[in-house]
């Protein structure tokens, strides 16, 4: 069976989202993967409406590894994070209902890739005692703040959700959430009991929050000084957005305790040297995988 993947490059979030949906509509049998570091598609084709958004491409076996590598979070800045894989294990999920896909041959090749990775992080032991990006910046934040200050999470992607969950979960405090699209923020905001706006609303959302995460896709800036003027202060940001979700006068406010993702990533490095013998493990596992579906297919 002919398996391809391709990576995709779109900069604007709304341009993004747009595309993803017409990828789910105009190809049912595409597996669509969208994360915060990357937009993925694997099948057997790709619609026509990708044209000059296509960065890379892999085939067969590759295709197969490359899936199974971020499965098993080979590929993510945090050897072994466990976020990826719930976003794989979602993205099959999306691939199936569209269709009804039991017994469809490349509902089983997919079923193939999640299976290995889970072999591969078993076998190796890439996450052990790794906790999520999430839940760290989210146990950060809580200990930042004082017990029942409202909190924020700015974005509605997966890597937001599980940040406003592990809120929502742990902590005392209402969880705020704005997101591009607000029909997303106030979805997400009803799941964890929260409300939500769009980021055109930000000075009124922000207004006497005590702590917030940032996790949004956006390539630019959406988090500006004039923002936060209403916020408790000092303000503690905990900014999860690649590039950075706070302009620079955000970070370097006097009355702003400014977390960056790499100081949250930092604590996720423990027993790195452990980590990265286990890490090449799991990718000798994966590729092994990998050549005997090939060798199969």
């Amino acid at each position: 069976m002919l398996l391809q993947g391709w990576r995709i490059e779109v900069e604007e979030p709304i341009e993004r989202a747009r595309l993803i949906r017409e990828l789910r509509s105009a190809s049912p049998d595409l597996f669509v993967l969208d994360t915060c570091q990357r937009l993925e598609c694997y099948g057997d084709k790709m619609p026509g409406i990708t044209e000059g958004l296509i960065t890379q491409t892999w085939s067969d076996a590759e295709a197969f590894e490359r899936l199974a590598r971020i499965a098993a979070g080979l590929e993510s800045r945090i050897l072994g994070e466990l976020e990826v894989l719930g976003q794989v294990r979602n993205a099959y999920k999306a691939f199936r209902i569209a269709e009804h896909r039991s017994g469809h041959a490349m509902d089983r090749v997919f079923q193939n890739v999640l299976a290995l990775a889970r072999k591969a992080r078993k076998e190796s032991g890439i996450d052990n005692n790794l906790t999520s990006i999430s839940a760290l910046a989210g146990r950060v934040l809580l200990n930042e703040v004082e017990p029942g200050a409202p909190l924020a999470v700015l974005g509605a992607g997966s890597l937001a959700g599980s940040v406003a969950r592990y809120l929502s979960k742990r902590g005392s405090s209402s969880v705020r959430i704005a997101s591009r699209c607000p029909e997303n923020a106030i979805q997400l905001a009803t799941r964890v009991g929260g409300f939500g706006s769009g980021l055109d609303d930000l000075l009124h959302l922000l207004s006497g929050i005590g702590g917030m995460i940032t996790a949004t896709a956006a390539p630019h800036p959406v988090l500006y000084r004039e923002h936060i003027e209403a916020a408790v202060k000092p303000l503690t940001i905990i900014d999860l957005g690649v590039p950075p979700d706070c302009h620079q006068d955000v970070q370097a406010g006097g009355d702003v305790r400014y977390i960056p993702l790499e100081d949250i990533e930092a604590k996720a490095h423990i027993n790195k040297e452990e980590r990265r013998a286990n890490a090449e493990k799991a990718a000798r596992i994966v590729r092994e995988g990998a050549l005997s579906w090939s060798r199969a297919n």
